[in-house]
């Protein structure tokens, strides 16, 4: 952890780190009570790779404390929601979490779940040898590279899904607020998990402008949209069984 510490930016927060999130968590919650005493929440890889911060309830998708709570977006994924503690999370707006066995990566189209390592010393050294993929951060370079840095609080969300068949590139990405994003992907996990059986699946990518923050160019207010709307994902179901 000290590794990757060292190429981290500043601390998010100067606030004291809440720490009721490590009790539960065995030596998990020990080494992440650690990380926060040390960092309160930082930004590495130009900002594709996101640590919460932790003890601050107003940072809406900046510490933990709003992220981790159900009306955030959690309770966005219904029945197909994770039970874990998520404290970081890749420029894709993909989620690493914690349910005191193990730190998993969450995909927040489909709300699968993939083991990365034992303990949080060693989701560190997975970051750090495989950082372009774990962390985005290729395509985090690019696109800021051509729009500017990423505000605090958001994330890059590709036009047409990678579960779509979306291209990992700056081509497909649009910029916007981590909490409309989640509840957006948790629409577009639960839309995938009640496909029938023989079932195809389209996207309408126009849906997702409705999350895309004005901080992108993509009107001139500059005003950020907090929350993605109710209504239409985009996703729509056809019977191809004939």
């Amino acid at each position: 952890m000290d590794r990757l510490l060292k190429i981290a930016g500043p601390a998010l927060s100067g606030e004291d780190p809440n720490l009721d999130y490590c009790s539960s968590l065995g030596s998990i919650g020990t080494e992440l009570r650690q990380m926060w005493k040390n960092r309160n929440g930082f930004y590495a890889f130009e900002s594709a790779l996101h640590v919460f911060s932790s003890g601050n309830r107003t940072r809406r998708g900046q510490s933990i404390d709003p992220w981790d709570a159900a009306k955030g977006w959690l309770d966005s994924y219904g029945l197909l929601q994770p039970r874990l503690v998520f404290f970081a999370e890749d420029v894709f707006g993909g989620k690493f979490g914690t349910d005191g066995t193990g730190i998993y990566s969450l995909n927040p189209e489909t709300a699968a779940l993939s083991h990365v390592g034992n303990t949080l010393g060693e989701w560190a050294e997975r970051i750090l040898d495989d950082y372009a993929y774990m962390t985005g951060y290729p395509v985090a370079h690019e696109w800021q590279s051509r729009h500017g840095g990423i505000p605090a609080g958001h994330r890059l969300i590709p036009r047409i899904p990678f579960v779509f068949g979306g291209a990992y590139s700056a081509d497909n990405m649009i910029l916007g607020e981590s909490v409309a994003a989640m509840r957006y992907w948790g629409k577009i996990a639960n839309s995938i998990a009640g496909v029938s059986d023989g079932a195809q699946l389209t996207f309408d990518p126009s849906v997702v402008l409705s999350i895309r923050c004005a901080a992108d160019g993509s009107d001139g207010s500059g005003i950020c949209r907090c929350f993605a709307p109710d209504g239409d994902t985009g996703v729509s179901e056809t019977d191809s069984r004939g």
